[in-house]
């Protein structure tokens, strides 16, 4: 997986710059930075939802598709399990592992509620479901867990890493957790100001870095959750 050329211009102001970037394929991705440092951007252009601003920018997923998750997580007018059910290609076929996803997330007691009227925590762990049933080889996955309390957070997680590990699925997951990084990513890339200034194991990176923007980062932010 390759990325050439991305690049995103707000009111004159440069929010994304990547030259170029390559996935390893059945990797786990954290991508940290400050604030407004253009992650949710990357994700957001990786997945076509925004268009970069160089004609000459390439996105190659190796020919496979890709299911996003934003930040905002939106239930619609249905029950829990039929919001599961949009990602699938075939209901009637997918409709028990639908309920086994909700089960491993704690909401299939939830399944046949009016998805409108959970709690923010409940709407992401539907949300996650969601996005995993598609059964996309690519999950994009902007802040997955923000919205979940600490036991939700393990859980996902925990379905993350299963999913990965036996289905050979790249996550590439935008987190402000560095402790969440350290739990679950193989890899981390660290942007700052619109560009990847580190990126590498997760081990390396996060704990002893090689440019001095990371450490400065790492300094204010590694105690988060």
């Amino acid at each position: 997986m390759k990325v050439l050329n991305m690049k995103k211009v707000y009111s004159g102001k440069i929010v994304l710059d990547i030259k170029q970037f390559d996935f390893e394929t059945g990797k786990i991705y954290a991508i940290v930075g400050a604030n407004g440092c253009g992650k949710s951007t990357f994700l957001r252009m990786l997945f076509g939802i925004i268009k970069s601003d160089d004609k000459d920018v390439k996105i190659d997923l190796n020919g496979q598709k890709a299911c996003f998750m934003p930040q905002k997580n939106y239930a619609f007018a249905m029950n829990t399990l039929n919001n599961v059910l949009l990602t699938s290609q075939n209901k009637k076929a997918d409709t028990k592992r639908a309920f086994k996803l909700l089960e491993e997330l704690k909401i299939n007691n939830l399944a046949k509620q009016q998805a409108n009227k959970l709690s923010g925590g409940e709407t992401a762990r539907m949300a996650l479901c969601r996005v995993l049933l598609s059964g996309e080889k690519v999950l994009l996955l902007d802040e997955p867990t923000a919205a979940m309390d600490i036991e939700s957070t393990r859980l996902s997680e925990e379905l993350l890493v299963r999913v990965n590990k036996e289905e050979n699925v790249t996550i590439i997951f935008v987190t402000h957790s560095i402790n969440q990084a350290k739990r679950i990513a193989d890899k981390v890339i660290f942007m700052k100001d619109g560009k990847v200034i580190e990126t590498g194991d997760v081990d390396k990176v996060l704990n002893d870095p090689d440019r001095d923007e990371t450490k400065e980062f790492l300094e204010f932010f590694s105690s988060e959750v």
